[in-house]
């Protein structure tokens, strides 16, 4: 078994979500098994998070319009629920909350399990919108047809 490492493990953390809490990093690598002290930890977080912020000033900026430009997915888009409307009681209605549950539900089928579908979440969440992990996905999804040919 591979030897985890305080850095290694931050790192893993802050890549998946880098703009996680220190206090949510430290509580996390402990529970991967980190035995290093709190301060240790978040002086490692600190760190990493400043080599992130300084990796991303030097990288070069995407031209906007060239982000505009990815082709729509070739699958069929998913319908969004409807939205939850709260009646003068200040209770959401009923059907409303349910739809978003089916559509949840929905969504567990075709990610294999809850678990895959809140990473999909945080990968969401991580990218900064809905908008931006779209592109990305596109990306991905166009390295992966690239890689099948």
């Amino acid at each position: 078994m591979a030897k985890l490492t305080t850095s290694g493990v931050v790192r893993d953390l802050l890549t998946i979500n880098p703009n996680m809490s220190a206090d949510d990093v430290i509580r996390r690598a402990k529970a991967r098994g980190i035995k290093s002290p709190e301060k240790s930890i978040r002086t490692t977080v600190y760190n990493i998070k400043n080599e992130f912020k300084r990796k991303a000033a030097a990288a070069p900026m995407i031209a906007r319009s060239a982000a505009h430009e990815t082709t729509p997915p070739k699958t069929a888009p998913v319908a969004s629920a409807p939205a939850v409307s709260v009646a003068a009681t200040g209770t959401p209605a009923l059907g409303g909350v349910l739809a978003n549950v089916a559509l949840v539900n929905k969504l567990v089928k075709l990610c294999g399990g809850v678990e895959n579908l809140r990473q999909a979440a945080d990968a969401v969440q991580a990218c900064g919108s809905t908008e931006a992990f779209l592109q990305h996905l596109e990306l991905v999804a166009s390295i992966r047809k690239a890689e099948t040919k």
